[in-house]
């Protein structure tokens, strides 16, 4: 452990950058360009704070922490730096935007260093795509971080965004020579809005639904994987998915199942009881009724047509100790070896990828944690 001064507090830190120290005792610096799953650029330089004995402050972001540093934070000089900086990020941004969405990171930071956004605000001529089904582009609201860019490079791998240049600067636009967002390489992870400090990349939930008034973590529902993830609600709906940061399984990242394929919750045909079909009408049974309806049918088709009129659909959905139990009960206790799962199907490129990795292409735990 390293022996540091935090605000004439003495701290004990483990190695790592003074910002990892800051942020491990609780003192909050601001940041802009950051997040903890992406290499640090130090671009927006709000981390900026002085360290004893050297002339100008440094990026708490990228600054190896050394033992014995006495370091300040919120001098007058760093904060006057800081509200200078803001103050030009938010030279040309929409106040429309702040007022929709108060709880944005730069949002925020406007209102802690009093930075006033001009009503007339925003460039007319900024991108905007309304394209993907997912996530709406207003380039309007982009201050130029580049924390899109960078998980989509560095923790999705599509690159889909870069920076370019052109008379008015540096602006964030799709690589290469796709037109739109749905036209590009883009996988609908949502991980550049999950970063996305303004709002400029957003889910169109939000915008349509509202913000979420509360959070749950839960665990995707949709393979064996266990990907963890925060649910949003509101007024009992939910509203927006988004990655737990230190979950062991996905480490702050979702695929677009995860992140967007909730609609089927309140879907209005969406089955919620246990339902039998009576002459072509659905009716709502008991638990009890449709297991032994179920039971009945099974047991009068082995009488009458033998067990290899029996198929079992495991699911990639369950836990590997549930679909063995899947298939000891069709090939115990039914007598059938028909058995069949849709991972079957929608596992094949991933399968692929296994016998590559993990020399075996099950879908199994062990193969899982291989990939992740």
């Amino acid at each position: 452990m390293l022996r540091v001064t935090l605000n004439g507090q003495p701290h004990a830190a483990a190695n790592g950058t003074i910002l990892t120290a800051l942020r491990a005792a609780g003192i909050a610096v601001p940041t802009l360009c950051h997040d903890a799953r992406l290499k640090p650029i130090g671009g927006c330089r709000l981390c900026l704070v002085q360290v004893q004995g050297l002339a100008n402050p440094v990026l708490a972001c990228n600054t190896p922490l050394a033992d014995g540093m006495v370091i300040a934070t919120h001098t007058a000089e760093i904060e006057a730096q800081r509200r200078a900086t803001l103050q030009l990020l938010a030279k040309n941004y929409p106040a429309s935007a702040v007022a929709q969405f108060p709880d944005k990171e730069f949002h925020r930071l406007l209102r802690a260093y009093d930075v006033t956004v001009a009503p007339d605000g925003g460039n007319p001529a900024s991108f905007r795509d309304d394209s993907h089904p997912y996530i709406r582009v207003d380039m309007a609201q982009c201050i130029t971080c580049q924390r899109c860019i960078r998980i989509c490079d560095e923790v999705q791998g599509q690159n889909v965004w870069e920076l370019k240049f052109g008379g008015d600067g540096a602006a964030v636009r799709l690589r290469g020579d796709a037109a739109t967002l749905r036209a590009s390489a883009c996988v609908s992870c949502g991980a550049c809005v999950d970063t996305c400090p303004t709002g400029a990349l957003e889910d169109k939930t939000l915008l349509t639904l509202g913000v979420p008034t509360e959070w749950r973590r839960t665990t995707c529902p949709h393979c064996g994987t266990g990907c963890e993830m925060d649910v949003g609600t509101r007024s009992g709906r939910i509203v927006a998915v988004r990655p737990v940061m230190d979950a062991p399984v996905n480490r702050g990242h979702l695929c677009v199942k995860g992140r967007y394929a909730f609609g089927f919750v309140h879907a209005p045909d969406r089955a919620r009881e246990p339902m039998l079909r009576e002459n072509g009408v659905w009716k709502t049974v008991s638990w009890a009724e449709a297991i032994s309806f179920t039971a009945a049918a099974l047991q009068r088709i082995l009488a009458e047509h033998g067990p290899d009129s029996v198929g079992v659909l495991g699911s990639s959905r369950a836990t590997n100790e549930e679909n063995y139990l899947v298939q000891k009960f069709a090939r115990v206790v039914l007598g059938t070896n028909n058995v069949d799962s849709c991972a079957r199907v929608c596992h094949t490129p991933s399968a692929a990828a296994m016998k590559m990795t993990c020399s075996a292409r099950a879908s199994s735990r062990r193969c899982d944690a291989a990939r992740g």
